[in-house]
């Protein structure tokens, strides 16, 4: 297309003017466009006495005969003939192009060629199966991406919007004897204090009552409730305890302590020691322990220590959330905080386990 469209201009440079006919060969080029470029004057009115100018035709000089173009390499070609392309060549360019960007890249087109393979290979070991048997047995041989395991480190206790009252047995009978009253007395207390926690309803257990809010309790209600179930009738205050809000248990460990501290010592590394270095951390202002800490060694055969610890926690793991992969010195050394999985233990018997 480009080779043509050179060559047509350059036959029109080089042939003479007078030599091309147009009009059915009664007219040259030259007279066809002098005749274009010559003006039109319109017919003179009679009544005007003004003189209108006579027209003169433009005269076009011969020129010389140009020397011929040279030739366009295919650089140039190309560069012009890409406007002479149909719609349907330039939308397969741009889908060529998108499926070039959006290619995939060398590991997965080798792993895609290698399950390929393999299907192939039990098409050949099985003849007889069909497609969705094929699929079931690659799927078998490859197994299937199974998510990793998340580790539970918090147990699920009650809400925050249960108040604990442990209690004595005796207590506790004669309290739950008038519930609905009790109810009703405790939630005219907290809306003097213009509290905007309420009492929905109590249930006893073995260790005392709960009491159940529509809204976590503060401080400030757990007082009040705390006053009127000690100052009421045929309730032993002695035998009452302080009210508190349910916790859960997180459970951690650090790693990084050598179980040796000392390097010139075969002194092993204690629960005391850990503590004081916790009590003077500020990652730990507002922590406080389940129970003491348990050291291990990482393998019988290491020189290196696992501390487990276990926090007071709430059910979203807050405290937990804290502690996690911060870092604080034991001595010398950098330790590292980390989760475990949860060990609540299991329930015994006071009869059986003694």
């Amino acid at each position: 297309m480009g080779d043509a469209i050179w060559n047509f201009i350059s036959s029109v440079y080089v042939s003479k003017w007078d030599a091309l006919f147009t009009d059915q060969k009664t007219n040259n080029l030259r007279s066809k466009i002098a005749s274009k470029f010559t003006p039109c004057t319109p017919p003179p009115n009679d009544n005007s006495k003004k003189d209108t100018p006579k027209s003169t035709p433009i005269s076009i000089n011969k020129a010389p005969p140009l020397s011929l173009l040279p030739a366009k390499s295919k650089k140039e070609i190309n560069t012009i003939s890409k406007y002479f392309h149909s719609k349907k060549s330039s939308v397969n360019n741009n889908v060529g192009s998108s499926n070039t960007q959006t290619g995939k890249s060398y590991a997965q087109a080798s792993k895609t060629s290698a399950i390929t393979s393999d299907i192939l290979k039990i098409k050949e070991m099985f003849p007889a199966l069909n497609t969705i048997k094929i699929d079931q047995i690659n799927s078998i041989v490859h197994g299937q991406n199974k998510p990793k395991p998340r580790i539970k480190m918090t147990t699920k206790g009650l809400s925050r919007k249960h108040i604990i009252i442990p209690m004595s047995s005796d207590n506790t009978a004669s309290f739950m004897k008038n519930s609905s009253l009790n109810v009703a007395n405790i939630n005219r207390e907290l809306q003097k204090a213009k509290t905007n926690v309420l009492v929905d309803y109590i249930w006893s257990d073995n260790t005392g009552i709960a009491i159940v809010t529509n809204k976590v309790a503060q401080q400030s209600d757990l007082s009040i409730i705390d006053h009127y179930i000690k100052n009421s009738n045929d309730i032993n205050a002695l035998q009452v305890e302080d009210s508190r809000l349910p916790k859960s248990k997180s459970y951690l460990k650090i790693i990084g302590i050598p179980f040796y501290p000392h390097s010139n010592s075969q002194e092993k590394l204690t629960s005391s020691n850990i503590e004081t270095v916790l009590k003077q951390n500020h990652i730990f202002d507002n922590i406080s322990l389940t129970s003491k800490l348990r050291i291990i060694k990482v393998s019988p055969k290491s020189d290196m220590a696992i501390v487990w610890l276990d926090i007071w926690d709430v059910q979203s793991g807050q405290n937990t959330k804290l502690l996690i992969n911060r870092c604080f010195n034991v001595g010398n050394n950098i330790t590292t905080i980390r989760g475990a999985n949860m060990n609540p233990g299991v329930l015994q018997c006071k009869n059986c386990w003694k």
